[in-house]
């Protein structure tokens, strides 16, 4: 997106079209520009939701091929130049190329954010504003994409800046492995870096396979499985005097056969498509073709129609419309979420209006200009704008506490679901408040209010791609009276009020808990989840093996791949099936087994988020009790243990939602909701004795008798 604009080879002009023009010093091939064209358009298509175009999201991994190629080419030609790489001269150019537009937009969505995004979404994006300004961002989305607790973040103003992380790290990495080349084998500095080069694609290749097929939400932001999509770019510059020499009819049937398979790829691959994987070659390839066709002049070839006028322009924009498209479109659909189709393809074509201003009035008179021509200049400039963004970020995080309207409560003044016991608040409908003094946690922080394994290192939740169970204990762990709690987050939301029972009454408490993992003896249709089953039967055996005195189990999932019926879709019978199979093998076993029901869930806008939109009608943020159950994981632990009658039922909805038709989002002076369905550490403290109550009720007595 933000790559060199000069190719490897040299260009004159064919016929009466010119197929390449100068421009402040450089040469320009103009078909490359109609690429970006390409390029750009795709992806805007795409986000716009063009349903019949919804792969255009291959716009990316062609600008990918693209950066790879012009980057290389610019390296290469001045290693065969002057035997060397100046790292100082490439990454001042870089800055003066990248960080003046990226910088600007970057400002412009921390005030996105700010001003039409909710108040609860600032801390995670001011976050990624600084993770972009530093391009790492890439990173940081690829954690968020397996983390089960970041389900209600919404798009990211910035979320299309990993895709110019992945390049710059790029721009980092190859021009010092070219330096380090062109030092150890100076006459053969061509070859050495086409080897190297060819294995660290094939590399990353073969990882992006493995990686798309384990873990899809990671692999698709890594550099680690991109990286090899550059490659394709720089190894065919590499070798671009060499490919020159093809028939001049073969190199025109391949820039034809390139544009056929993005337009393949555009019009039949969609948000349903393993990516990047073995399918992003459709559009690396394409690229790659296109680009050898262009060499030099060759007829027939689609250079002619790449070179037109609009399509140089517009690519000459196309980093700039890339940039500034996101935002503006976030910013359009935080207001207009229902906007009609029409009106957000008319928002994306505009979105050029801006990129223009930025180009001529930020970008081109740095980039062009002579103050910041030599090295250092140019250098702490790109610090400086790098500064700016992060400064972005960090304003919009603390602008969290200055805006808030709400105070926090005090533990004393926030007795939470201990108020339901209170006879003084007998006839009270927790759900028709409509506000509260304070309340803990303040809904900006409802995020941060979980169990403290999440973030002490300890590993206890196990993250997506890893089979193994992790089995972690708390309580009394000299005890020979054992519960174990198994399941996803939703079982682990119950761990700390289960750790303090366990430590007042003596027993060890074993947690083994995988993120977005039901316990079940059936495949999960959840792409980014293929290793839950594995996880499932290896935590079966440690239970088995364990002999514990209780087994706690509770999870979100409810439908599941039926086994042995051919259906092609997951079902809550699928589900119910496989929990069958795995407790009734533990309650054969001996071992008693426990289903926690998992809580009501809200169907629409999170909670935490509606409470901090409306503080003074917390009414506003209730749901219906009969939703939310049949939005949960419930709907398959019933129907699971009508098959195993040994089973217990443990349910606390009623102290979770205690209207009886509706479940409010404050009760007691605290939040009950944080992120998706789940309950706040803060809340499930407030219920001890309630927990303790249905325990004892479910154990037959065995545990939670001290406060029953």
């Amino acid at each position: 997106m933000g790559s060199a604009r000069m190719s490897t080879a040299q260009h004159v002009s064919g016929g009466s079209a010119t197929l390449t023009k100068p421009d402040h010093g450089r040469t320009i091939r103009l078909d490359i520009e109609g690429m970006r064209t390409i390029a750009v358009g795709s992806v805007l298509i795409a986000h716009a939701g063009v349903p019949f175009m919804a792969g255009g999201f291959v716009g990316v991994d062609v600008f990918f091929v693209l950066s790879g190629f012009l980057i290389t080419g610019l390296l290469a030609r001045e290693v065969s130049r002057s035997g060397r790489v100046s790292l100082s001269t490439f990454w001042a150019r870089r800055m003066k190329r990248l960080l003046p537009a990226s910088a600007t937009v970057l400002v412009f969505s921390a005030l996105v954010t700010y001003l039409f995004l909710p108040i609860t979404q600032r801390k995670d994006f001011g976050g990624d504003i600084i993770s972009a300004a530093a391009y790492v961002v890439n990173w940081r989305l690829a954690d968020r994409g397996v983390d089960y607790l970041a389900e209600d973040i919404g798009q990211s103003p910035v979320q299309h800046y990993w895709s110019l992380a992945v390049e710059e790290q790029f721009y980092v990495v190859w021009p010092i492995l070219m330096l380090l080349i062109g030092l150890v084998a100076a006459k053969r500095w061509k070859r050495g870096a086409f080897v190297v080069l060819g294995l660290a694609t094939v590399a990353s290749f073969a990882y992006s396979v493995q990686q798309t097929a384990d873990s899809p939400a990671t692999a698709y932001f890594v550099s680690t499985t991109r990286i090899w999509e550059l490659g394709i770019g720089a190894l065919l510059a590499l070798a671009a005097t060499q490919v020159d020499r093809l028939p001049s009819a073969l190199k025109a049937f391949g820039g034809w056969l390139g544009i056929a398979l993005i337009a393949y790829a555009v019009f039949v691959f969609d948000d349903a498509t393993t990516w990047p994987g073995v399918n992003a070659l459709v559009p690396t390839v394409g690229a790659a073709l296109m680009i050898a066709s262009g060499l030099s002049p060759t007829p027939g070839s689609p250079q002619r129609l790449l070179s037109i006028k609009p399509m140089v322009w517009i690519g000459g924009l196309s980093y700039s419309i890339y940039l500034w498209h996101w935002p503006i479109l976030v910013a359009a659909q935080a207001e207009r979420p229902d906007m009609r189709l029409r009106y957000v393809v008319l928002l994306m074509i505009l979105s050029i209006i801006p990129a223009y201003l930025s180009s001529r009035f930020i970008e081109n008179p740095i980039r062009f200009g002579t103050f910041f021509k030599p090295n250092g200049r140019a250098i702490g400039m790109g610090l400086a704008l790098t500064a700016v963004g992060v400064g972005a970020g960090l304003a919009l995080n603390a602008s969290v506490g200055l805006s808030s309207s709400l105070d926090e409560g005090s533990v004393s003044g926030s007795p939470g679901a201990a108020a339901l016991l209170d006879p003084a608040n007998d006839g009270v409908v927790w759900s028709d408040i409509k506000s509260v003094d304070a309340m803990r946690p303040l809904p900006t922080n409802a995020v941060d209010d979980r169990p403290p394994f999440y973030d002490d290192g300890s590993g206890c939740q196990v993250r997506a791609g890893d089979p193994k169970p992790k089995l972690c204990e708390w309580g009394d762990k000299g005890s020979d009276r054992t519960v174990v709690i198994i399941g996803d987050s939703k079982m682990a939301q119950w761990q700390t009020a289960l750790e303090d029972m366990a430590e007042d009454e003596g027993w060890k408490l074993v947690q083994i808990t995988k993120s977005a993992c039901p316990f079940t003896d059936a495949s999960v249709d959840r792409s980014n989840q293929v290793d839950c089953r594995q996880w499932g039967r290896t935590a079966l055996q440690d239970i088995l093996d364990m002999k514990p005195d209780l087994v706690l189990a509770s999870h979100r999932l409810q439908e599941a791949m039926p086994d042995g019926t051919g259906a092609k879709k997951p079902t809550v019978d699928g589900m119910a099936d496989g929990m069958a199979r795995y407790w009734k093998t533990i309650t054969d076993a001996g071992i008693p087994v426990v289903a926690l029901l998992d809580n009501p869930a809200p169907a629409n806008q999170p909670v935490y988020e509606c409470v901090a939109q409306h503080a003074k009608d917390l009414a506003e943020c209730s749901f219906d009790r009969k939703t939310g159950v049949a939005e949960s994981g419930a709907v398959a632990a019933l129907r699971a243990a009508k098959q195993v009658p040994a089973v217990k039922v443990m349910d606390m909805s009623d102290t979770i939602c205690p209207d009886g038709g509706r479940c409010s989002a404050v009760i007691g002076n605290v939040l009950v909701y944080r992120q998706g369905s789940h309950l706040t550490m803060t809340y499930i403290s407030t219920m001890r004795k309630q927990l303790a109550d249905a325990l004892f009720t479910a154990s037959d007595g065995a545990f939670g008798q001290k406060l029953s």
